[in-house]
């Protein structure tokens, strides 16, 4: 079975990118070696996946040259060759998918071959262009500045100057400056944070302050400036002022940003609750699910789609707050945007858990059972959930030969983390001796469950302290 480079492309392209290289390869303006459609024309009746029996040099250069014997040196060049065009094909079709860009570089030549009565026409379509676009971030201020700039050349070419032009590029320069500087000192920062490495700065951490002061101040006041700078300080100094003011800025100024970008700033604004309050704070719970709501219900998923631990989050938290009617409308709303390869299992886990938390054992039972997801962390999810399903509908002897295959998969997986371990046998002991004291075949002092559920770190600590006071009264 034939492995080459090329496949690593091609096994990415959709049917329709497919029908597009073809065409690509079949344009002589692109392609003059009519044996490079020819071979592609080959390969294509394997797509997407290539790994058939049949896909081998020997038959592929026999389908090409019928009647010449196998040679590797020209079989590899010609592989080569359609490499270096698929690597094209995938730089045209990026080009040519910013409309921005591919107008600039019209301008461009337009200004090198001195073809100046197509000049202003292009120049107001470039500014259409980027009128067009709701974001107003970094690279909306620096096409407007490479855009006047290009004004600004054609303006000497025609022997006038216009201070108006100049200076929209300069502003617009500036502004792309001071906001990229704060991004990128942000990332440093962020970055040092999670690797635990050296957070020093290559420039003074007073410099940006500096710098805006001496920025115009309808530059400096700029809502998109003052979320890049509010961003940076909430990174440096974990403040709950920068939160606060970071946070508002969002709620009314976020549309300026481009959606990655203002996906990562609310991410930003989680990250700090989770490092400055309690873990278990209901009023922290609230507000990291409003949060992870509104990058929801606002579509500023990364790439169109919910990771599973997103998704899953967002269910435990939204059920913690009993917000049922939302979680049920959610998960059948926008499970749609998982990754089809585990779009079932979370989807499924997380009914198994609407329907726990609304006491719909059956119910959730029947969903946990669906679930086929090989990690660790779902894997004891599921695990935990069944426990506490048999404990609800009182099946002992189901949960007392489930807690024994609990505890085999917690010994028996060495992949899986102290923490891991710990906080799940704290679960399955607990859970242990209080399935003892409901079934009266042992007595535990309940005030010294509670007591340890409270101190210690372990799964499900608010359901069994439920639990407990359940049996207390």
């Amino acid at each position: 079975m034939l492995n080459i480079k090329l496949f690593e492309i091609l096994r990415k392209l959709s049917p329709s990118e497919m029908k597009e290289f073809s065409d690509y390869l079949n344009s002589p303006l692109f392609n003059k070696r009519k044996i490079l459609f020819d071979l592609f024309n080959v390969y294509k009746k394997f797509h997407p996946s290539f790994d058939d029996k049949n896909n081998t040099k020997e038959k592929s250069f026999s389908k090409i040259f019928p009647k010449r014997k196998y040679n590797d040196t020209v079989f590899r060049n010609l592989n080569s060759l359609l490499l270096t065009h698929a690597e094209d094909y995938l730089s045209f079709k990026n080009y040519s998918s910013d409309k921005f860009r591919v107008k600039d570089h019209l301008l461009s030549e337009l200004n090198s071959k001195n073809i100046f009565s197509l000049f202003e026409k292009n120049f107001k379509e470039g500014v259409k262009i980027l009128d067009e676009t709701e974001e107003r971030d970094t690279g909306f201020f620096i096409k407007e500045y490479i855009l006047f700039m290009q004004k600004d050349l054609y303006n000497s070419f025609m022997n006038k100057f216009s201070k108006k032009d100049i200076t929209i590029a300069s502003e617009n320069f500036m502004k792309f400056y001071i906001m990229k500087l704060m991004e990128i000192q942000n990332y440093i920062l962020y970055e040092c944070r999670i690797l635990d490495i050296d957070n020093k700065l290559f420039i003074n951490p007073d410099f940006i302050d500096n710098t805006l002061k001496l920025m115009p101040a309808g530059i400096r006041n700029m809502p998109q400036v003052r979320i890049y700078y509010n961003a940076l300080m909430l990174e440096r100094k974990q403040s709950k002022k920068y939160y606060e003011e970071l946070k508002s800025l969002l709620f009314k100024h976020g549309e300026l940003l481009e959606k990655e970008k203002l996906y990562n700033k609310y991410i930003d604004l989680i990250d700090f609750i989770k490092r400055s309050r309690k873990a278990n704070d209901l009023g922290s719970l609230k507000e990291i699910f409003q949060l992870r709501k509104r990058i929801i219900e606002k579509g500023l998923m990364p790439e169109n789609f919910i990771t599973n631990m997103f998704f899953l989050n967002l269910v435990t938290s939204a059920l913690r707050l009993k917000e049922f009617k939302w979680v049920f409308s959610f998960i059948e709303n926008y499970n749609k945007f998982l990754l089809p390869e585990h779009r079932n299992s979370i989807r499924d886990i997380s009914y198994a858990l609407y329907y726990f938390e609304e006491k719909e054992f059956g119910k959730a039972l029947s969903y946990s059972a669906k679930v086929r997801y090989e990690e660790n962390y779902f894997n004891l999810l599921i695990k935990n959930l069944t426990a506490r399903i048999y404990f609800e509908l009182n099946e002992t002897d189901l949960l007392i030969s489930h807690i024994a295959s609990y505890r085999m998969y917690l010994s028996k997986n060495r992949t899986l983390s102290k923490k891991e371990i710990s906080a799940h046998s704290a679960f399955i002991n607990t859970l242990d001796k209080l399935l003892k004291i409901k079934e009266k075949k042992k007595f535990y002092k309940l005030d010294d469950i509670f007591s340890k559920s409270k101190n210690s770190d372990f799964i499900s600590k608010n359901w069994i302290d439920e639990k407990v006071r359940e049996l207390e009264e």
